[in-house]
Parts: structure tokens; C-alpha cells; sequence
């Protein structure tokens, strides 16, 4: 079962994407569990530490792109799942990250842009 689960998630910066955009996605669970037992203050410092998580999520799956710009260059379905990192905007919205928010959709358009760019590259270099 683990074999087949790791062939799955691929390898590189695919397995990198994917288990930074699931591990966020599945990390929501116990913030919510755990916020339910803990006071206000605790609370407050758990929510602190889950949007540095967040943020490292963020970072993380920039960074990849950042090292991959060029879509014709990228691993196979990679930019397929770059583009997926506007699934950060669930757990940003249930734990209220306004950044999450605002920059995982953008995360995506960045995404698609680079494959925009790259289109009316080849288009210009093709004329």
C-alpha cells in the first residue's frame, strides 16, 4: 500500500507539490480539534503557528516554481500541479489568513502566466 501511495505522489518536485498542498489541506483537521480544547489564549498562539505553516506552504510551492520557470522545462504535470496551489485558499479561509487568501489564488495566475509568457515567447521567436 505505501509502494503504490508513493508511486502515486510521483516523484521530485511533483511529490514535493503535492504533499505540501495535501499536507495543508489535512492539516485543518486537528487545528480544529485542538482549537475546540484549548482557551482563548492557547488558541490565539495555535492559530499563530498554523498561518507560519501556512506560510511555509506558500513559500515552499513559490520556491518550486521559482526553480522551475519555464513550463516546457518542467517535469511532466508539474505545472498541473503548481496551479493546484489554489487549494491553499480552503485552509486559509477556515482559520481566516488573509494572506492565504489573497495569495493562493494569485499563486495560480502567476502559474498560468508563466505559461502565457512562455506561449507569446515561442509565438514571437516562431514569426
Amino acid at each position: 500500500m505505501a509502494e503504490s501511495l508513493r508511486e502515486q505522489l510521483g516523484t521530485g518536485a511533483n511529490f514535493r507539490v503535492r504533499v505540501t498542498i495535501i499536507g495543508a489541506l489535512v492539516s485543518v483537521i486537528p487545528l480544529i480539534g485542538i482549537s475546540v480544547l484549548l482557551p482563548d489564549d492557547g488558541r490565539t498562539a495555535l492559530f499563530w503557528v498554523y498561518w507560519a505553516g501556512l506560510t511555509g506552504c506558500l513559500l515552499h510551492l513559490l520556491w518550486i516554481l521559482f526553480k522551475n520557470p519555464t513550463p516546457s522545462k518542467r517535469p511532466l504535470l508539474l505545472t498541473r500541479d503548481l496551479a493546484m496551489g489554489w487549494a491553499l485558499l480552503l485552509p486559509s479561509l477556515i482559520s481566516s489568513f488573509w494572506p492565504g487568501i489573497v495569495g493562493a489564488p494569485l499563486f495560480t495566475v502567476l502559474v498560468g502566466a508563466t505559461w502565457v509568457a512562455e506561449k507569446i515567447r515561442n509565438r514571437s521567436v516562431a514569426s
